[in-house]
């Protein structure tokens, strides 16, 4: 298979991104111009069928940025470039809590008026997301409100 998109010599590549999450990433990380950006949309993947997939040359994310990029993208895989060699590789994972990311589906949380406040957990190989305002459960993969 062709690649389509180039090898970066520092930087960060998010690959198995589920499909059509690539521009929630790039929402959410809200980069400066300076960095230049690979994105592969509606890619072929053995594993997934089909994935996006970004890479940010000369950007490095911080641990909070990663955490949150786990729950717009899970069990994506991470890997931080340097000098053309992967130095750090790792599937992402959910968090237990994540907040002012997810915005809660139920119109009437109190939530919208504060930093929401989501844990996740693992049900039947589907991710809940449990609002802790009020206390209902989503399966994660539906969410579609972030706070980007």
């Amino acid at each position: 298979m062709e690649k389509k998109i180039g090898m970066i010599a520092n930087g960060v590549n998010i690959d198995h991104i589920p499909q059509g999450n690539a521009l929630n990433i790039l929402r959410y990380l809200r980069l400066e111009r300076k960095y230049p950006v690979g994105i592969g949309l509606n890619l072929p993947s053995e594993r997934m069928v089909i994935k996006d997939l970004v890479k940010i040359e000369n950007y490095h994310l911080t641990d909070e940025q990663i955490k949150a990029i786990s729950v717009l993208a899970p069990h994506a895989t991470f890997s931080e470039i340097v000098n053309y060699e992967v130095v750090r590789k790792f599937q992402l994972t959910i968090p237990e809590i994540i907040e002012g990311l997810v915005i809660c589906p139920n119109h009437r949380c109190v939530s919208h008026q504060y930093r929401s406040k989501f844990s996740f957990t693992d049900v039947s190989g589907k991710t809940i997301a449990h609002c802790c305002y009020c206390d209902h459960n989503y399966d994660l993969s539906e969410v579609r409100e972030f706070n980007l």
